[in-house]
């Protein structure tokens, strides 16, 4: 299967070139866990620059913007969705204001080293900017380092590819794959027994308080909610993907060839080579917005447990793919029109309930980090977006929600 996966990729990079690798980083950048690592296509553009088909500069200058586009979306999140968390709940997760801060210390005044090394290490690319956001690295520290980091691992990459030709990817896409597929089993992990913890301990006797927050505050807490659980939702299809590799199974290896089939067949209301970038490009921006259709219209009419609240809404989005998405890939009404039967409809429903049950559990939780907290002598504080804390004596700043 992941030979196919590999085909698939290298067609659509060579079909779209520059263009290609911009959606591939903007997606894994912004946290979203692709079946093949993005340093596969700097592989293959370097080989490109070696030929002539490809600038060396052209290609580091799309890398870098979307880099810089995707690191400041999780940037943000750590900054917007982490930070908040660990402020109003960090005693029920065992980080003290002192721990917290003398880590902030330690990390400020060595920001661009940290940083940079961050990029060019394996396996901590994309958890660098989170983890950047939640300590408060303020951004003009942030995104030079960011900018060299990634020049720098870019280059590494295409250099490899220039030199030894894309015949590499066979002997590297192995290790990277293994290491992408157990980065998802980690981070999904932690997630899910963040939000468990923060459920069991924090929610019951706040929940009401919670959820009497202003549009403003919802707004903003389903937004983050429906980043996480996009990403939660993409790092299981990974893992399962991984699991579907191992298993003496023809029929996700004729799946994926169907859907891989769909761009060149040119059966959809899109022309084909739009497909894979177009779908690309609207994975993040579609889970956020069903996140907030959830949050602002359909949650508050809803009357169970969170997760059942969200896999009653996951049909939503599920019927909008088979019945209008599907279509216009080309793959029919359900996907029926593709040899495979009612497995793709299927998996849509699978999927999408992983993502309603992550959406329904994950939003109150962040609704209610989302309101004020209380510093130690009583004082609500508001997050700083650029500027960290700069003595071990200054408390630790919360946000104070809108209503």
């Amino acid at each position: 299967m992941w030979e196919t996966f590999a085909t698939a990729l290298l067609t659509f990079l060579q079909e779209w070139g520059e263009i290609a690798i911009f959606v591939i980083f903007l997606l894994e950048e912004s946290g979203v866990p692709l079946p093949l690592p993005g340093d596969i296509a700097l592989i293959w553009a370097g080989y490109h620059v070696a030929s002539g088909q490809s600038l060396f500069v052209v290609v580091l200058l799309v890398v870098e913007i979307a880099t810089l586009i995707g690191a400041s979306t999780l940037y943000w999140l750590g900054l917007r969705g982490g930070r908040p968390l660990i402020v109003r709940y960090g005693r029920f997760l065992h980080i003290d204001e002192s721990r917290l801060l003398r880590v902030e210390s330690w990390v400020g005044r060595r920001a661009l080293l940290a940083i940079f090394l961050g990029r060019i290490v394996p396996g901590f690319r994309v958890v660098t900017p989170l983890v950047s956001g939640v300590l408060q690295v303020p951004y003009r520290l942030f995104l030079p380092a960011l900018a060299v980091g990634t020049l720098v691992n870019s280059s590494i990459w295409m250099g490899i590819g220039f030199y030894f030709g894309p015949g590499v990817i066979a002997a590297l896409h192995g290790l990277e794959l293994t290491t992408q597929v157990l980065i998802s089993m980690a981070v999904l992990t932690v997630l899910a027994l963040l939000t468990w913890q923060l459920r069991r301990t924090v929610l019951p006797s706040r929940r009401a308080a919670a959820f009497r927050a202003g549009r403003g505050r919802k707004l903003e807490a389903a937004v983050l909610a429906g980043l996480v659980a996009t990403v939660e939702m993409a790092m299981v299809q990974i893992i399962v993907l991984a699991v579907f590799t191992e298993l003496p199974a023809s029929l996700p290896e004729r799946v994926l060839r169907a859907l891989v089939a769909l761009s060149p067949a040119g059966f959809g209301v899109l022309p084909s080579p739009l497909t894979a970038p177009g779908a690309g490009l609207l994975f993040i921006p579609a889970g956020i917005l069903w996140a907030i259709v959830y949050a602002l219209w359909i949650e508050p009419r809803l009357h169970s447990h969170d997760w059942l609240k969200g896999i009653t809404f996951s049909l939503v989005p599920t019927i909008f793919t088979w019945l209008v998405v599907f279509p216009v890939l080309g793959a029919g009404p359900l996907g029926l029109w593709l040899d495979i039967g009612q497995v793709l409809a299927a998996s849509e429903l699978v999927r999408h309930a992983v993502y309603g049950v992550a959406l329904g559990l994950a939003y109150p939780v962040l609704l209610l980090a989302r309101g004020a907290s209380r510093l130690p002598d009583g004082r609500a504080g508001q997050i700083c977006p650029s500027i960290a804390p700069a003595h071990p004596t200054v408390m630790i700043p919360t946000i104070t929600g809108s209503s």
